[in-house]
């Protein structure tokens, strides 16, 4: 009989490493595989929003990130004729109003680092070979050199990136197109007048080129448009030739790291599941690198599975939860590669007239307050939501807060020791939060029986409310929150899945998780 396994995951990339991370402190067997010999050693994917630095606090990693990047808290683009936009993230709320630039290889290191830690080793050259689902178990073959192991797994996770063996074993259709340009990656140093807190990025009529300061006084060079005929990887003669023709003079480059051509594409994956096999990351979908969000979109697909998964696996819940991960995790997906798209066509212009309404129509739009607010929350992850989850109740439409689906804001509370703790920390534990706002010190009755399904409970309540679990001493949860009596289910992926008013919790709130939380 083959080994029988809880969870395989297929590639080691950063979207492999988190879901492996989040099963395995969950205490669920995964066996974690990787056809390559060793870790990544390129700087690739460099870019971490701000909602995966969140994500990356609920998985207790936030620090390990931070000590490994440079932040970046702002862009500027240039035009032919001089400055058209400068856009700051500071605006953000959130506790890391910034991108964070961190080497892909770094990225990888650190992950699997905290995973070793789980007790999770990778398996390198290894590589699946065969996969064949059933109704209880997928089949599986992985080949060691010339050594075939045929396995039995209850669950496969495809993180193996855009040429995907998982979704080639299954036949699933990975439809979309190749843009036309090449583009050329750079690792540098640079000497010259480049602010190492910002991102610069210039709009030659001939293709765009951007830099990105990254961490060790390095930046990411990225020009688009390069010359056709050229492969493999670059010189650093003819980096620097593309940054003396379409940057501003006086940029130096050296000591280059790693350098590469690359085309880029716009696909995604017809079905996102096939009976127990689920497809993340780059094997779901690849976009144009514009506004680096790959990884990220990645490392939340990995989030949002793991905790269902997880909560299945471990805790024996309703199966059909899985159902929700493609109508939640698509619709985003989709939307990047639209956004993406579109944003690469538009730097991508050649003609001058196009060009001189794009610099100025940009330049018209980034000094208007509310347009640079919504772009900030968009490109950071932030503004992402679920309310169009068939998992997801709201009972309170029209009432101040984030809504059911909504990412859940975070804010400073007291304990009754006086201890301030933020409600992030409450949303660690990996399992589903009920934060009970604005009303008195005692919960409705019926709402202490909840404890049972692996929920904890905070009520949260102004000073002047005696005996509550956490005190709204500095406003930020009323503000955030509302102060009229509201109940928040926060899942342990910190987004809302429900809410409805405090006196309506007891009768509501039990109907809605054994509709879709308990087997």
């Amino acid at each position: 009989m083959a080994n029988l396994h809880t969870v395989l995951i297929v590639g080691e990339g950063p979207t492999g490493l988190v879901v492996a991370h989040e099963l395995a402190r969950a205490g669920i067997a995964c066996r974690l595989v990787d056809k390559a010999a060793h870790r990544a050693i390129e700087s690739r994917a460099i870019a971490i929003h701000p909602r995966t630095l969140e994500t990356f606090e609920l998985m207790g990693l936030a620090d390990a990130f931070l000590g490994a990047g440079q932040r970046i808290t702002a862009v500027s683009v240039y035009g032919s004729s001089g400055p058209i936009a400068h856009v700051q993230f500071r605006g953000l709320d959130t506790r890391y109003p910034y991108v964070l630039g961190v080497p892909q290889d770094e990225t990888e290191r650190i992950l699997e680092q905290h995973v070793q830690q789980l007790g999770v080793s990778v398996e390198r050259n290894t590589e699946l070979v065969g996969l064949t689902p059933h109704a209880s178990s997928v089949s599986a073959r992985l080949r060691q050199g010339n050594r075939v192991e045929e396995i039995e797994a209850q669950w496969v996770l495809g993180c193996d990136g855009a040429h995907s063996a998982v979704r080639d074993q299954l036949a699933i259709p990975f439809s979309g197109s190749t843009y036309p340009e090449h583009f050329v990656l750079a690792d540098v140093k640079v000497e010259g007048e480049l602010d190492h807190d910002g991102a610069q990025v210039w709009l030659h009529h001939d293709g765009p080129m951007a830099f990105f300061p990254l961490p060790a006084d390095r930046w990411r060079l990225v020009v688009g448009n390069s010359p056709a005929d050229w492969q493999g990887e670059p010189t650093l003669a003819q980096c620097q030739a593309l940054v003396d023709e379409r940057g501003p003079g006086g940029i130096q480059l050296a000591d280059p790291r790693w350098t590469a051509v690359f085309r880029i594409h716009r696909r995604i994956a017809r079905h996102f599941r096939q009976s127990r096999v689920f497809l993340l990351g780059d094997a779901a979908h690849i976009h144009s690198p514009i506004g680096g969000q790959g990884m990220n979109m990645g490392i939340q697909d990995a989030f949002n599975l793991a905790w269902k998964l997880g909560l299945i696996i471990g805790k024996g819940g309703n199966p059909t939860l899985l159902d929700s991960y493609e109508p939640e995790r698509r619709p985003i997906d989709e939307a990047v590669l639209r956004q993406t798209d579109r944003a690469t066509r538009l730097v991508s212009l050649h003609g001058p007239v196009m060009r001189f309404l794009r610099d100025h129509l940009m330049s018209l739009a980034t000094r208007l307050p509310p347009i640079v607010e919504k772009l900030g929350e968009a490109m950071s992850g932030i503004a992402v939501d679920y309310r169009h989850s068939p998992i997801i109740e709201d009972h309170a439409v029209g009432a101040p807060g984030p809504h059911a689906g909504d990412r859940a804001p975070d804010a400073e509370v007291d304990d009754p020791h006086g201890v301030t703790k933020r409600l992030y920390q409450l949303f660690t534990q990996q399992r589903h939060v009920l934060l009970l706002v604005g009303g008195g010190a005692v919960s409705p009755p019926g709402l202490s029986e909840l404890g049972r399904h692996s929920i904890t409970i905070r009520r949260i309540t102004p000073p002047e409310v005696a005996g509550a679990d956490l005190i709204d001493r500095s406003g930020e949860v009323a503000a955030r929150y509302g102060s009229a009596g509201m109940a928040y289910l926060i899942r342990p992926d910190g987004y809302v899945g429900f809410r409805c008013g405090l006196n309506e919790a007891p009768a509501r709130l039990p109907r809605y998780l054994t509709r879709s939380f308990i087997a």
